[in-house]
C-alpha cells in the first residue's frame, strides 16, 4: 500500500466469547464426530428459550399491516413515540427521573450504542471499567484511548460487589478518568448491586465530579431474593447519568438488535450537554436504528402477556442458576457464587490451581497437535489454556475469566440451558472434567 492503512490500536479490540466460537469450528474442521456443547454466549433462543407467541403475533401484525411504516427509515435518533415510551417508562420506575425524549438516543443493539459512545469522547477522557467486565466495553473504550483499560475491582468474596476503596483509589491516581462504568445486573459475574453501594458509588462520583454510565441491559432479569435498584432515582439532580438499555434478554429477541442511550440530568454539567449533542452527529450518518423493533418495542413490554411470561421466565433461571451453582459448588479446585441476576455465573479456581503442565486427554490427534501448537504460539492465561483443553477434549464451551480481564482464573459460564436433564449432564460433564484436568 502506498500509505500503511492497518490501524496498530486493533489488537485491543478483543472478544474471548466469540473467539472459543472460531476455536470451536477449528477443532469441528479437523475432527467431523466432534460436538459443540455452547455455555459460551447469552442467546437465549439457541438454549431453547421460544420467543413468546404473543411477541411474534406483534411483529407479524406490524409486518402485514396495510401501509405500515416498518419498512421505512425512522428519526435518526429513534422513532419518537418510542423514545417518548422510553422517557414515561423511566418514569415509572424512578419517579425522580427528569428524562426528556430528547435525551433517548437509538441505536442498532447495545454494541451500536456502546461503541459510538466510546468513540465521540474527546481523547485522553478516560472511563473507568469494572474488571472482570464486559469485552463490548472494556475493549472498545481500550481501542478508543488508544491505551490498557483502567479498572476498579469487583470482590468476588463480597457477592462480587464493587471494591469502593479501590475505585477511589483509582480515580485519585488516574485523573484523566471522567467516568464509571456499573454494569447491573452485572455481567460477567451474575451479581446485582445493594442500594447501599450504589449509593457510595453516586457520592463518589458527585464529589469528583464524574459522570456514571450504567448498563442495564438486564434489570428486568433479577431473582433470588433481589431487587433491581434504579440508579437514575439515586443520582437525580446529583451527577450527570448515562442508562443503557435493549431488546435482547428480558425479550428472547437477540437477532433484534436494539438498543439505547438515556442522558439524564444533562442540566447539571454544560460540558456533559455539548457531549450528548456531539452524540447525535454520527448517528445522523447512520441515517437511523432499524425500525421494526423500536416500533415492537412498547407493544412487547406493555402487553398484558408479558410480565406473566417474565416472571415465568425468571423463575426457571433461578432454578437453572442454582442447579448449576450447587453442581460447580461441590466440585474441587472451583468455587462460585450464586447469581441473583442476568444469566451468567463466574467460576473461580482455588489459588495455585493452575498448572501450565496440566491436561485434558484429546482422542483425534489432529486436534491434539492444533490444541498444542495454538497454545505455543503465545503465551496464554492458564485459564484459557483450561478452556482450549475443555473444549477439544469435550466439545464444552466456556469462556475463560481472563478473556474478562478478571485478575482471578476461573471461567464464565451461562444458566440459559433450557432443559434441566441436558443442563445437569453437561455441568456434571464439566465438573469431572475440572476435576482430572487439575489431577493431571
Amino acid at each position: 500500500m502506498r500509505r500503511t492503512i492497518f490501524n496498530a490500536q486493533s489488537v485491543r479490540l478483543t472478544y474471548g466469547i466469540r473467539e472459543m466460537v472460531e476455536l470451536a469450528a477449528r477443532v469441528g474442521a479437523l475432527d467431523p464426530h466432534f460436538i459443540l456443547i455452547g455455555e459460551n454466549i447469552g442467546d437465549p433462543v439457541a438454549k431453547g428459550w421460544e420467543t413468546p407467541r404473543f411477541v411474534k403475533r406483534i411483529v407479524a401484525d406490524l409486518v402485514a399491516a396495510r401501509g405500515s411504516q416498518v419498512f421505512g427509515y425512522t428519526h435518526s435518533r429513534g422513532r419518537l413515540a418510542t423514545r417518548e415510551w422510553v422517557a414515561d417508562h423511566s418514569r415509572r420506575y424512578a419517579p425522580q427521573s427528569r428524562l426528556d425524549c430528547e435525551h433517548v438516543i437509538f441505536a442498532n443493539g447495545l454494541g451500536g450504542a456502546i461503541s459510538v459512545f466510546y468513540r465521540m469522547l474527546k481523547p485522553g477522557a478516560r472511563i473507568i471499567q469494572p474488571c472482570p467486565g464486559y469485552p463490548a466495553h472494556s475493549s472498545t473504550e481500550s481501542f478508543a484511548a488508544g491505551a490498557a483499560t483502567i479498572g476498579y475491582r469487583l470482590d468476588p468474596d463480597n457477592c462480587w460487589r464493587p471494591d469502593l476503596e479501590h475505585l477511589e483509589r483509582q480515580v485519585r491516581r488516574y485523573p484523566q478518568i471522567a467516568g464509571i462504568l456499573l454494569i447491573n445486573p452485572n455481567n460477567p459475574t451474575g451479581a446485582v448491586y445493594d442500594e447501599a453501594t450504589l449509593a457510595a458509588i453516586v457520592r463518589l462520583a458527585e464529589r469528583y465530579r464524574l459522570m456514571l454510565i450504567s448498563d442495564e441491559v438486564y434489570f428486568r432479569l433479577v431473582y433470588n431474593g433481589a431487587r433491581f435498584v434504579h440508579l437514575t432515582e439515586l443520582a437525580a439532580g446529583r451527577v450527570p447519568l448515562v442508562v443503557m438499555r435493549g431488546v435482547s434478554k428480558d425479550v428472547p429477541w437477540p437477532g433484534a438488535r436494539c438498543g439505547w442511550l438515556e442522558f439524564h440530568n444533562t442540566d447539571l454539567d454544560a460540558d456533559f450537554a455539548r457531549f450528548f449533542e456531539s452524540i447525535k452527529r454520527p448517528l445522523l450518518l447512520e441515517v437511523c436504528a432499524t425500525t421494526l423493533p423500536q416500533t415492537a418495542l412498547p407493544l412487547i413490554y406493555d402487553h398484558p402477556e408479558y410480565q406473566p411470561w417474565l416472571e415465568r421466565y425468571t423463575a426457571n433461571l433461578a432454578r437453572n442458576a442454582n442447579a448449576i451453582a450447587a453442581i460447580l459448588g461441590r466440585t474441587a479446585g472451583v468455587r462460585v457464587h450464586p447469581i441473583q441476576g442476568a444469566f451468567y455465573m463466574m467460576a473461580l479456581f482455588a489459588e495455585k490451581a493452575l498448572k501450565r503442565h496440566q491436561t485434558l486427554k484429546i482422542a483425534r490427534e489432529s486436534v491434539r497437535a492444533f490444541i498444542r501448537q495454538s497454545l505455543e504460539r503465545r503465551a496464554m492465561p492458564l485459564d484459557k489454556q483450561f478452556a482450549y483443553y475443555l473444549l477439544a477434549a469435550t466439545g464444552i464451551c466456556v469462556v475463560p475469566a481472563s478473556d474478562f480481564g478478571s485478575p482471578y482464573p476461573g471461567f464464565r459460564v451461562t444458566t440459559l440451558e433450557r432443559n434441566p436433564v441436558r443442563r445437569d449432564r453437561v455441568y456434571r460433564y464439566l465438573a469431572n472434567a475440572i476435576h482430572r484436568y487439575l489431577a493431571s
